[in-house]
């Protein structure tokens, strides 16, 4: 195995040398020079052909070699099994965790769009939105008046797409005969085109079907392995949404999931003029369309940057339009009020997932981390503490001729092994987490690890693999060849150096445990506090989901619904039926200014004015367990001939009536449209979210407003809560055959959305901190293991002096608590850094708070004691005797 080798060199000098021997040979016997040079190569016959064979026997050598080097390094690991098992086992957990949380953030932050050179995207930004107008977000939506005219500036853009949902959540769909959920957006012409999005089944829209609001859809390559089963046919099939037949005419490329954020869209219908499929999903506001209305903002916009044109060209050549646009419909500028500035970002990624993810993400990828620099340390260690068992082993090699070199390869080849095992369960590890967190943090995109996400992997077991190998070389090298004749392990182990550097190793993982503890026990309080929240209601009980009835007129819409809540409440085991428009706990809702007699408000201090309205029905806060503290909640008397009312809640009366009795005073719409007499107040509870502030409120009375469109539905029932939900399905039926439930659900479920960030986060970080923990302990068992075994000689002789057990077990454990000290001391500094990284993501908890620091040192000190036990407890029963004799 260790044979010194001939390089191509020697063999060539060799050659050479052969040929001048046999030349001389034939000088003697009276050849002239020239013959005996011809004749000598003539017999040796072809130089090349010598070489080539030399080069074919030095790779099958070489083959050869790591032939032996694999069996050989096998043979010495299934000597071994319970080191190869946690050996392999500590790589999976450390790479497989960083795989996982690497492989949310490559979908979430590094990913780019995948669409053709999305480099050149840019989403479309508004500084603010006109006084007056209805929006979605202030800055990322647009009017269609702006679309319509932005894009015919050819000179800036080469594409202007404009998207928008057609629900807020899901819309109702139907292939066959049932009616199902889905999540659909409304494109322009140019949406596949202009990305650069392939089609491999059908095509995508044209100008024309956008012109025409043609009843064309495309489905989403998941949507089409989901509900068609990839099935060629499905080209031609019609797709009813909402109500409304579409042809589908295209299946998207694998992989686009559409532009929304955290949303995975399962089809795309050109732009429609059609009630039934309104931006959003709103009713028709004052009877007209999102195209009809210049104060809707409402659609999204993504360009293409005409080639040769910076993003500061384009914002030069396109302000003043966009400008003149924004005044579209809406005449002149209110006194005071700004121009609007346009503005790009990039889009080579998801928008608003670094704002919702970035941070909290980044911290995850820092502590995975430092667990798997802890795994990777405790791999090291136990390969160095096998190793110096085996010094012997190497000396008997390196007398036999071994090399650095050879030694290097088979403890390399052992690496490999160990590496290539741990990376195999490693990645099945992660392809299994990196679905979970998806789960936890309802994130529709695909987390599925791509490319970068193997290589990223490939690199981590590269280094680790060199890091194996490199590891104990030391040890190896140690015992020189003449130690192989030596028989006292005792003696040829010894070494200081060794030993110190095993206990830092050890005091910088107690560091880096005490820092993933801290950060695990404050999210993990974090998430205790969230749940705990009161929320202002008695969500015990509650169901909630959603319909989107085809609503042909005012009348008709309000006949439905009255007609909805009388059958459900007719239901065995139903207590009480409401509805509302935005779902408690959904994260929407409609913010605005309102008028207080008749008037806005005066705001001590220049205070905010917005209201958060909603709409709701009769026995609202009876069937949510919301407190009405003054008046009463909405009855089915409240109806559209009655005089409008209104109820509000504890902010509101203090915000804006303060020392008044609330009951009987006149609020409404800013625009002074609409107008209600307030006759209840309502305590202060969570709305669209558990960790938000209270902010004032007002509730118009669903049957009063003069518009109606989709509701959700909230039913308190006896019993399991989603038990109800086959036989409203069928009440709901009764009334339109086409109705799904839109995301049927418990109300406490919806809630617990919200914090669904927090969740993954709190519940990751407890299991790197559990898995911290376990490895810290395995590292330290193992180090003081070693010591004991390596120190027997010395306890057998301290014991022979006459120490008693009780002293060598105290010399034990005063080891591993100094270590323990000196790494709460190196840790806890780090700890208080990564607690104030995190404030942005605590809630109700500090980020230097005590009792998770103190709970985090003392976890660390009772896993040192734990994993000291046992070597202790070994050491105390070394009989002094025969640990003389054996050494």
């Amino acid at each position: 195995m260790f044979k010194r080798k001939r390089s191509a060199e020697d063999f060539a000098e060799e050659i050479k040398a052969h040929l001048e021997l046999e030349a001389d040979d034939l000088r003697g016997e009276g050849l002239s020079e020239e013959e005996s040079q011809r004749r000598a190569r003539v017999e040796f016959g072809s130089q090349v052909a010598a070489q080539e064979s030399f080069h074919r026997r030095g790779r099958w050598q070489a083959l050869d070699n790591l032939a032996r080097d694999l069996r050989f390094s096998l043979r010495s690991l299934l000597k071994s099994p319970g080191f190869a098992f946690t050996a392999i086992l500590t790589v999976a957990l450390g790479v497989g965790a960083n795989t996982a949380v690497f492989s949310v953030m490559n979908a979430v932050l590094l990913k780019s769009l995948p669409v053709a050179d999305p480099q050149t995207l840019v989403y479309l930004r508004t500084s603010d939105q006109p006084r007056g107008t209805g929006t979605v977000d202030t800055n990322e939506t647009m009017s269609y008046p702006v679309y319509d005219t932005l894009r015919k500036q050819t000179s800036a853009f080469s594409s202007l797409i404009a998207y928008v949902p057609l629900s807020g959540s899901k819309v109702a769909v139907r292939v066959g005969s049932q009616p199902e959920e889905a999540e659909g957006d409304m494109v322009s012409g140019a949406f596949f085109s202009g990305l650069g999005v392939n089609l491999p089944l059908g095509r995508g829209f044209t100008a024309e079907d956008e012109a025409n609001h043609a009843p064309l859809s495309v489905i989403s390559y998941n949507y089409w392995t989901r509900r068609f089963a990839r099935s060629p046919g499905v080209l031609g099939q019609t797709l009813f949404v909402n109500g409304v037949p579409t042809t589908i005419i295209g299946v998207s490329a694998q992989g686009f999931e559409g532009l929304e954020p955290g949303g995975s869209t399962d089809f795309w219908i050109p732009l429609q003029n059609r009630r039934e499929l309104n931006a959003w999903g709103n009713p028709l506001d004052d009877g007209k369309l999102y195209i009809e209305n210049p104060k809707w903002w409402c659609l999204r916009l993504i360009a293409r940057l005409a080639p040769g044109v910076s993003k500061t060209q384009a914002i030069a050549q396109l302000q003043a339009v966009f400008r003149s646009a924004s005044r579209i419909g809406l005449g002149s500028p209110m006194q005071g009020e700004k121009p609007l500035t346009l503005s790009f970002t990039d889009a080579k990624n998801f928008p608003g997932y670094d704002q919702m993810y970035g941070n909290p993400l980044r911290i995850l990828m820092a502590m995975v981390g430092l667990v798997l620099l802890i795994a990777l340390a405790n791999v090291a260690m136990l390969l160095a503490a096998r190793n110096a068992a085996r010094q012997r082993e190497f000396s008997v090699r390196q007398a036999l001729g071994a090399g650095r070199g050879e030694l290097f390869r088979q403890l390399l080849t052992e690496s490999l092994i160990l590496v290539t095992a741990g990376g195999a369960l490693a990645w099945a590890f992660a392809m299994m987490a990196a679905r979970l967190l998806a789960n936890w943090a309802q994130i529709e995109s695909s987390l599925a690890p791509d490319r970068t996400v193997l290589l990223f992997t490939m690199g981590v077991l590269v280094v680790a693999a060199v890091l194996f190998g490199l590891a104990p070389m030391r040890v190896a090298l140690a015992g020189r060849a003449e130690l192989a004749i030596r028989t006292s392990a005792a003696t040829s182990n010894t070494n200081a150096g060794k030993s110190r550097t095993g206990k830092i190793i050890v005091a910088l993982q107690m560091a880096m445990c005490v820092v993933l503890l801290v950060g695990a026990g404050l999210l993990i309080r974090t998430l205790r506090n969230l749940e705990n929240t009161p929320l202002g209601m008695r969500v015990d009980g509650l169901v909630v989901f959603g319909v989107n009835p085809d609503i042909p007129s005012l009348a008709a819409g309000r006949t439905f619904y009255r007609d909805l809540i009388s059958k459900l409440r007719i239901l065995p085991g139903v207590e009480s039926v409401t509805v509302m428009e935005e779902r408690l706990g959904s994260g929407w809702s409609d913010n605005s200014a309102m008028m207080v007699d008749g008037r806005l408000p005066d705001v001590p201090n220049g205070g905010d004015r917005t209201v958060r309205s909603n709409v709701a029905g009769p026995d609202f806060f009876t069937t949510l367990g919301i407190p009405v503290l003054e008046g009463r909640d909405f009855a089915d008397s409240d109806t559209v001939n009655s005089p409008p009312v209104g109820i509000i809640n504890e902010e509101f009366a203090k915000r804006f009536l303060a020392g008044q009795n609330p009951l009987g005073h006149h609020i409404g719409t800013d625009d002074g449209r609409y107008t209600m007499t307030v006759i209840g107040v309502v305590k202060d509870h969570k709305y669209r979210s558990i960790d938000e502030t209270p902010i004032p409120m007002a509730w118009y009375m669903s049957a009063q407003i003069p518009m109606v469109g989709p509701m959700s539905v909230e039913m308190r029932v006896k019993g399991a809560p989603l038990a109800i939900l086959p036989t409203a399905q069928k009440v709901v039926q009764q009334l339109d055959p086409n109705l799904p439930l839109i995301k049927p659900m418990t109300q406490r479920d919806q809630f617990n959305t919200t914090i669904s960030s927090q969740l993954m986060f709190a519940r990751l970080a407890e299991f790197f901190g559990l898995l911290a923990v376990v490895l810290v302990a395995t590292g330290l068992y193992g180090t003081l293991s070693y010591r004991v075994n390596r120190r027997t000689a010395e306890i057998g002789v301290r014991m022979a002096m006459g120490a008693g057990r009780g002293q060598v077990v105290w010399m034990i454990l005063r080891d591993s608590l100094t270590l323990t000290a000196i790494g709460i001391v190196a840790g806890i500094p780090l700890a208080m850094f990564v607690g104030r990284a995190l404030m942005s993501s605590l809630y109700g908890v500090k980020p230097l708070d005590s009792v998770t620091y103190m709970l985090a040192v003392v976890g660390v000190t009772l896993v040192a004691l734990l994993a000291s036990a046992v070597p202790a407890s070994r050491a105390a029963s070394v009989d002094p005797l025969r640990a003389l004799r054996t050494d």
